[in-house]
C-alpha cells in the first residue's frame, strides 16, 4: 500500500514535469512556425511596405493570442497540480485509516487489499488465521457500514470491498 503511494507520488512528479514541457513545446513550437510563415510571405510573397505594416498588426495579434494561450495552459497546469497534490493527500489518509481499526479489523481489511478488493470468506479465514465467528462478525460491522459487500458463492461468501473504498485503497495500475 505505502509502496504504491511512493510511487505514485514520483510518477505524478514526472508526469506533471512532461506535461509543463509539453505545454511550453507545443505552444513556442506553433508560435515559431507562425512566425517565420509570416515573416516568409511578408517579405517575398505578398506585398510591398504598405502591406507589410497591416500584416505586422495581425501578427502582433496572433503572437499576443498565442501568449494567451500559453497563460491559460500554465493557469490550466498549475491549478491540475493543487488538485494532484490532495488526490496524493486522500491516498495517504487512506493508509491512516488502518489506525482506526481495532487489531483484527485490521488485519481483516489488509488481507482484503492485498487480494485487490475481493476474497473469499474461507479465505479469509485461512489468511488471517481468526475464527469463522470473529471474521463473520467483523464482517457484519463492514457491512453495515458499507465498507464491504458480501454475495453468496457457494459454501462461503464472496467479499468485496465497496467501490468508494476500493478507488481508495487500490493502486489503478493493479
Amino acid at each position: 500500500m505505502l509502496e504504491c503511494i511512493l510511487s505514485d507520488d514520483y510518477m505524478v512528479g514526472r508526469n506533471k514535469l512532461v506535461q509543463l514541457w509539453l505545454i511550453v513545446g507545443i505552444v513556442t513550437g506553433f508560435a515559431v512556425v507562425l512566425f517565420f510563415g509570416i515573416t516568409y510571405l511578408n517579405d517575398s510573397v505578398l506585398c510591398d511596405v504598405d502591406c507589410r505594416v497591416r500584416n505586422e498588426v495581425s501578427l502582433s495579434l496572433v503572437l499576443v493570442s498565442l501568449f494567451g494561450m500559453f497563460v491559460g495552459s500554465l493557469t490550466y497546469y498549475f491549478i491540475s497540480e493543487k488538485y494532484e497534490r490532495k488526490i496524493i493527500k486522500i491516498r495517504k489518509d487512506a493508509s491512516a485509516t488502518y489506525k482506526f481499526l481495532d487489531t483484527e479489523q485490521r488485519k481483516i481489511l489488509k488481507c482484503l487489499v492485498d487480494a485487490n478488493g475481493r476474497i473469499t470468506q474461507s479465505e479469509l479465514c485461512r489468511s488471517t488465521g481468526l475464527s469463522r465467528v470473529r471474521i463473520s462478525r467483523c464482517l457484519k460491522v463492514f457491512e453495515s457500514k458499507r465498507i464491504i459487500e458480501k454475495t453468496k458463492n457457494g459454501m462461503t461468501n464472496e467479499i468485496r470491498l465497496s467501490d468508494d473504498l476500493s478507488e481508495l485503497f487500490l493502486c489503478e495500475d493493479e
